[in-house]
């Protein structure tokens, strides 16, 4: 019968490539371990701390099951489908991981997860090799597959979440600025607090729109990133690129409307 454990120290470092490390997480660390043999294959269950995912503001708990494979090999190798929202199982050089995010099983139902973390094991020996006789394309298709993880959606939500705000403000002023044309033949920017304002036309008041459009490209182009590229090998890299992009483009036609204003003065 197995019972719970201190974890030794050091224990998490001993793993090469464990789940939480590919998910993202921010490991505060292990509570217990229980330890047994299931199958054939020698199994631990960690109880782990971490951190906050997504916009959570609890420590969350969960329990991971780690089942160690009868030797080290590069070979090992499970899709990384197989890691989802819901459920995520993935193996490194030595063991394979199972577990499901922030919720902990109960003992009568650990079964199921050994069950399910050891036909991950035999798979992985079963198919060990197979990866070598792989062609260029292949091995390509398969290190750009998607795998989920925590840091991916939050950088999603961060950076989509402000485009959309600001994204917003540019096309109400847009609008704004297209009804005041059709009216009046210019755009007109008066301000309450003074008698005087802005009056553009011509070729100011073009720039003054080009302004309001030109970030817009840059938005579409990053959710174009994040339905087609999520979760995939340099998604981070290139989400953040194109954030930047765009902030810089926001400030930067800031400052040519801020200009426009500037140079065109007269009473409302």
């Amino acid at each position: 019968m197995a019972f719970k454990e201190k974890p030794p120290r050091g224990l998490l470092e001993s793993f090469s490539d464990p789940l939480w490390q590919r998910l993202g997480l921010v490991v505060v660390g292990p509570q217990w371990i229980v330890k047994g043999r299931h199958r054939g294959f020698d199994w631990m269950a960690i109880e782990l701390l971490h951190r906050p995912t997504g916009f959570r503001q609890t420590i969350m708990t969960t329990t991971v099951f780690v089942v160690r494979l009868p030797r080290k090999s590069k070979d090992w190798y499970l899709p990384a489908d197989r890691i989802t929202p819901d459920k995520q199982v993935c193996v490194d050089d030595a063991c394979v991981y199972a577990a499901a995010l922030g919720e902990q099983p109960r003992v009568r139902t650990w079964r199921q997860w050994l069950d399910l973390a050891v036909d991950a094991a035999e798979e992985v020996i079963r198919t060990e090799g197979a990866r070598r006789k792989e062609n260029p394309q292949q091995k390509a298709e398969r290190a750009d597959a998607p795998s989920w993880n925590v840091v991916d959606g939050n950088l999603a939500s961060i950076w989509l979440v402000a485009m959309a705000f600001f994204t917003f403000l540019n096309v109400m002023g847009l609008w704004q600025a297209y009804g005041d044309w059709q009216g009046q033949g210019a755009i007109l920017l008066c301000h309450g607090s003074k008698p005087f304002g802005t009056y553009l036309q011509g070729w100011k008041a073009a720039v003054y729109a080009i302004s309001l459009v030109a970030p817009l490209p840059i938005v579409a182009k990053a959710l174009h990133t994040v339905t087609t590229r999520m979760y995939r090998q340099a998604f981070r890299l290139q989400l953040c690129v194109e954030g930047l992009l765009w902030a810089g483009a926001m400030v930067g036609m800031h400052y040519v409307r801020d200009a426009l204003v500037q140079s065109v003065r007269q009473a409302c």
